[in-house]
């Protein structure tokens, strides 16, 4: 090979080297960086999760996953309105990924401002009436403005979808028993003390409407 082909094969090689590095090596040594807030999150470790995840999104502002992930660490910190805004970046990429709409109903019901939850947590049930959680959070709502028919119907739909959560017994168990059906109460409360035992609150709902029915069953004197 002579001198005149050797500079022109070290920069091929360069050039390789460099379409390797922007298509394979930087796109993986992203997504393991999302990864890794990801993995922080599921630990639990919500402020960590946060700073990892917020220098992901400015190097890969379109990812949604990140956006995702960001809200659901600001609601797991009381961070409504910083779940709110994030959301709303996502949903301006993406009208209709129902984790934002979920993330923003959830926040919204946080807030208290019912009519605004309502809203994005319907939108979300039309696109993934799948979702369990959705209902949920619509029963609760329910129960907070004391419409217990409704809330009733939305807890049991959260049950139909997935029957392993604790939490929808205790509510839909605390409309039954605001609606003093306290049989029904009963077994709800049951049901979430199965799925988790020793729980101090549900003990003492699970006692309290024993007793309600004892003293409806007792003999006027």
């Amino acid at each position: 090979m002579t001198l005149r082909h050797k500079p022109l094969c070290y920069m091929m090689r360069v050039t390789v080297i460099l379409i390797f590095s922007v298509c394979v090596l930087i796109p993986t040594l992203l997504s393991a960086s999302f990864q890794e807030g990801y993995n922080l999150y599921k630990k639990g470790k919500y402020y960590e999760a946060e700073a990892m995840l917020l220098r992901e999104k400015e190097l890969t502002p379109n990812n949604l996953d990140v956006y995702a992930v960001l809200g659901w660490c600001y609601l797991n910190t009381g961070r409504y309105k910083n779940a709110i805004d994030i959301s709303n970046e996502g949903l301006e990429m993406n009208a209709e990924d129902t984790r934002f709409l979920t993330t923003l109903g959830r926040s919204y019901f946080e807030l208290k401002r019912y009519k605004d939850a309502l809203g994005y947590l319907e939108r979300s049930i039309a696109l993934n009436p799948e979702n369990s959680f959705n209902y949920y959070y619509v029963g609760r709502l329910y129960l907070e403005r004391g419409k217990y028919i409704l809330a009733e119907t939305a807890l049991s739909a959260s049950i139909k979808l997935k029957r392993d959560r604790y939490v929808f017994y205790l509510f839909r168990g605390e409309v039954y028993e605001r609606m003093t059906d306290y049989a029904s109460a009963e077994d709800d409360y049951k049901q979430a003390l199965a799925l988790k035992p020793n729980d101090p609150r549900l003990k003492e709902a699970l006692i309290r409407v024993v007793s309600k029915q004892t003293e409806e069953a007792s003999p006027i004197q």
